[in-house]
């Protein structure tokens, strides 16, 4: 999948697989959505988490000019469209900042606590050194938590207990087609002339 894309779908399964118990001590799986309009929500039932893409930036602090010669499959990381063992030119990708809003939603005080404590595991929305696995790529982002809110409302005298968290991930974007590179294979045959005075004609 491409950019972007591949960090949405790696974001949800990152986030799924939570299960909450009440006071019957039953399991609830916990739905992971994208938020809307996507028609899945139809299938919302609490508790459950929604995930939206919230804004998209240059991280200018690791921006480079320049070009990249690499080789999939012994790079760990691959740009989609490329095939492993063939050696690619390309300028270098522009580091850029996925922010995602990721909401939960719960209508009872235990699975909101719950909710929370799962989403502060290591392989989901740590406080610190957060990772976020990219399968296509080979790659490991950066994922940081830069915001968390509590939003708990009432809806038709029903308690609504809500999360929000924002999460920023670190993320780069090619913006040029790759350019086949193929070894020499055979020696050129090159001659170079160098005049080191007006008098004096050397051949290399």
């Amino acid at each position: 999948m491409p950019f972007i894309l591949n960090e949405d779908q790696a974001l949800k399964a990152a986030l799924s697989g939570i299960t909450v118990s009440d006071s019957g001590n039953s399991a609830r799986p916990v739905g992971v959505w994208f938020g809307q309009p996507d028609p899945e929500i139809r299938f919302q039932s609490y508790p459950y988490i929604t995930i939206d893409l919230i804004n998209v930036t240059i991280d200018s602090e690791r921006e480079m000019r320049g070009e990249w010669y690499f080789t999939p499959g012994e790079h760990k990381y691959s740009p989609e469209g490329t095939v492993d063992g063939q050696e690619y030119r390309s300028s270098l990708p522009i580091p850029v900042y996925l922010d995602y809003q990721i909401t939960t939603y719960a209508r009872q005080p235990r699975h909101d606590r719950q909710i929370i404590y799962e989403l502060t595991k290591p392989t989901r929305i740590p406080f610190r050194f957060g990772g976020l696995v990219i399968p296509e790529d080979r790659s490991i982002r950066r994922l940081d938590l830069i915001g968390f809110a509590k939003r708990d409302t009432t809806e038709q005298d029903k308690r609504l207990f809500r999360n929000v968290y924002t999460v920023r991930i670190s993320s780069e974007l090619f913006q040029k087609e790759f350019a086949d590179v193929y070894k020499v294979t055979q020696n050129p045959n090159i001659d170079i002339q160098y005049t080191a005075t007006p008098f004096e004609t050397i051949t290399l």
